[in-house]
């Protein structure tokens, strides 16, 4: 990635290891880049995103829709192309 990555959410979790693998379990159809599998994202909505972990991790402390994109935005002079 040529940018920072915004944090959206924070939460506490026994086993994050598991956390991660269900929601790449959960999201694997939604690979993006089918080329070099070792490079996960996903298209997912933070909705969903949130809604899983919800499900799956119980309490999540803080969650933030909009990403923040500061280093993307500056880069492109636009903001509906970071998102």
């Amino acid at each position: 990635m040529p940018f920072r990555f915004d944090v959206h959410a924070l939460f506490f979790a026994d086993e994050a290891v598991s956390v991660e693998a269900k929601l790449r379990r959960l999201f694997a159809a939604r690979l993006v880049n089918q080329v070099n599998q070792r490079r996960e994202l996903f298209s997912a909505t933070p909705s969903e995103v949130l809604e899983a972990l919800r499900r799956d991790v119980g309490e999540v402390i803080s969650f933030t829709e909009a990403p923040e994109a500061e280093e993307c935005l500056v880069s492109i002079g636009r903001r509906s192309a970071c998102l």
